[in-house]
């Protein structure tokens, strides 16, 4: 299968930082960047007259009609039991949270006429292809358990331990060997990164790859929107577990691989 013309974005939402990463895969071309969130700087970055199959944004996407103060499910079941230390999120509805939500619809408006018009289940932004990627959990749910066990670092700096890790142990490499993108050029240029909103990116762009062969793990409701996650049979046994348990202790759906 080729895995051309898909898309991932870290949002970042500070208006005076390049705390924007992008990655792409156009064709041969593979490749990131760092930007600001304002469109004019933003498309300078993306390759020009594309239309990709998967976009794949790091940042709380909810269906239009969404209430401002919705307590997400998808949240919610990742800051219960195991998730809570290790790859939980902020929640959306109050504090910070609204403006990366903010943030996010807003990167969606600006890439909308770039997502081909794809069918593809469980997608918040109508017509589209576009989905949400959840970076520290993507990670996280990939590691064993005994990787946990180590030092652990500062809740600033989770997802760079998360992605050292990740790379260190090769189960990136093992992913891209799993969804079929046998690609030596991008598994060296993901494992050889540092930047942080780069790798981010990196991994939206392995969130919209999973999507696109249909390999994701999906987890919400359709009120409050889904986190598109690696294969199922990949996750870690813990992660498994502390997944059906928070199922089992909170209301809404949990839609399976698709």
């Amino acid at each position: 299968m080729s895995f051309e013309n898909l898309l991932g974005i870290d949002v970042g939402y500070s208006l005076s930082r390049p705390t924007t990463g992008i990655a792409w895969s156009v064709g041969e071309d593979l490749g990131s960047a760092r930007t600001y969130t304002d469109w004019n700087r933003r498309k300078r970055h993306i390759p020009a007259s594309t239309t990709f199959a998967v976009i794949a944004i790091d940042g709380p996407l909810t269906p239009p009609d969404a209430p401002d103060d919705i307590d997400r499910l998808c949240e919610r079941l990742f800051i219960r039991g195991a998730f809570h230390a290790r790859c939980k999120p902020g929640l959306s509805h109050h504090g910070y949270g609204r403006n990366l939500r903010k943030a996010a619809a807003e990167t969606a408006a600006q890439i909308r006429h770039l997502a081909a018009a794809r069918m593809i289940g469980k997608s918040v932004v109508p017509g589209t292809a576009i989905i949400e990627a959840f970076p520290n959990a993507f990670l996280g749910v990939l590691l064993e358990d005994q990787r946990f066990a180590m030092s652990r670092a500062a809740k600033r700096k989770k997802f760079d331990w998360l992605y050292d890790h990740a790379v260190e142990c090769g189960v990136l490499e093992n992913l891209l060997r799993s969804i079929g993108w046998s690609n030596e050029v991008l598994l060296r240029k993901v494992t050889a990164e540092r930047d942080h909103e780069k790798r981010a990116a990196w991994i939206c762009l392995l969130t919209a790859a999973c999507a696109f062969v249909g390999k994701s793990e999906v987890v919400g409701d359709e009120k409050g929107g889904w986190f598109w996650l690696p294969p199922p049979e990949l996750w870690a046994c813990w992660a498994r577990q502390a997944l059906a348990e928070a199922a089992m202790s909170a209301s809404g759906a949990i839609a399976g691989e698709v």
